[in-house]
């Protein structure tokens, strides 16, 4: 398995329920980064889910909204790491080079904004639609 064969130091994956596998690993961006640990969830017939969950980015962030991330009510943030109706992922790609990389990414361009308060990552986030299931994990995500 892909995800077992990622040298994290700490890292640990688990199966849930038989349906829910849960990546556990720390990543540091850049070598002058803050550790952030992270959790890759993955379903059946869902696009997997990245979050941080420590540290805490809204308080890193004094409150601030933060760019880039989807609406969750659990533990943690929900990155928002690509554009779905642009097929940028697909379950062929390999994590490390997809999920994984696109995390340590997004984590650098949110260092930054954290400083001067413009995100220069691009991309493009869209408005939630009125009547939108709201996307969240199927259990709060934990390590």
């Amino acid at each position: 398995m892909e995800l077992r064969a990622l040298n994290f130091p700490g890292a640990r994956v688990r199966l849930l329920h038989g349906r829910e596998l849960r990546y556990s690993f720390s990543i540091s961006p850049t070598a002058f980064s803050r550790l952030y640990h992270c959790v890759l969830l993955l379903t059946p017939a869902r696009s997997p889910q990245m979050f941080v969950v420590n540290p805490d980015l809204r308080a890193l962030a004094d409150r601030r909204p933060l760019p880039h991330v989807y609406h969750y009510d659990g533990p943690g943030v929900r990155l928002c790491l690509w554009l779905p109706r642009k097929n940028e992922w697909l379950p062929q790609m390999r994590l490390l080079e997809t999920y994984v990389a696109w995390t340590s990414e997004w984590l650098n361009y949110f260092e930054e904004w954290l400083v001067t308060g413009e995100w220069a990552g691009g991309g493009e986030h869209p408005p939630p639609r009125k009547k939108r299931r709201r996307l969240r994990a199927t259990r709060p995500v934990t390590t």
